[in-house]
């Protein structure tokens, strides 16, 4: 029996690029399968059909758990990019070995930051949901609160500036609340981490010896210490 939390979204099913309206502007979702050369053709066929990349309207590229190379980051650019003067705000995915090619090349990572303005208020991006599990060596980075409607396998990575909740297994590693308010929680169906931190307050070594281990849990922050509490669904 295939495992149920293991749900594959419409864009990699489907092997096209799949535009996605938001409050910043587009989102241009990535498949995970199908070579680059098809999501090069793929993408020249969007540009003729949605003439509004070429406007003004701000653009996510999320290549998912995908890893890309440089060649084809840098044919986004010199052929779509830059001649359509496309405004690309960030740059983001799953897979940890993109994400630092994209960085080094100088490419804001990650979703998007709310614009400033003049109010005092706390602002933050809104809830990024994840139908899918993560496997070993993809990282999501988000400014807010991220849902995973599945596994976080060993050696995936989670940072999030809000809460994590992740429905299934918890492995990997798990930081929340990377904006420094105390008020953020980690979620977890089947907690299995040997590590979790909220803020700046990280736990000490875990393992099966934990009466919790393999049960679901929150995990919050109160008065400087990480305290885990068994939820009775």
């Amino acid at each position: 029996m295939s495992d149920p939390l293991e749900y594959k979204d419409a864009p990699e099913l489907t092997g096209e690029i799949f535009l996605k309206g938001t409050g910043y502007g587009i989102r241009m979702v990535f498949p995970e399968t199908g070579t680059e050369e098809m999501l090069l053709s793929e993408l020249e066929r969007l540009c003729i059909e949605a003439p509004v990349l070429s406007g003004n309207l701000g653009i996510v590229m999320d290549f998912q758990g995908r890893r890309v190379s440089r060649d084809f980051i840098l044919s986004l650019l010199s052929r779509f990019i830059w001649p359509r003067k496309m405004r690309v705000l960030s740059w983001t995915g799953y897979d940890a070995e993109t994400l630092e090619d994209l960085r080094t090349m100088g490419a804001a990572t990650g979703e998007p930051v709310p614009e400033k303005t003049g109010r005092r208020e706390k602002q933050t991006a809104g809830a990024l949901v994840l139908a899918k599990s993560l496997r070993s060596g993809q990282r999501v980075e988000h400014e807010g609160d991220v849902v995973v409607v599945g596994h976080v396998n060993d050696g995936a990575e989670i940072f999030a500036s809000g809460s994590i909740c992740v429905w299934g297994r918890l492995k990997g590693v798990a930081h929340a609340g990377l904006d420094g308010h105390e008020e953020h929680t980690v979620i977890a169906g089947v907690f299995e981490a040997k590590q979790v931190r909220i803020g700046g307050k990280v736990s000490s070594a875990l393992g099966r010896s934990m009466e919790w281990w393999g049960k679901p849990v929150i995990i919050t922050l109160e008065n400087n210490s990480l305290v885990v509490r068994e939820l009775k669904l």
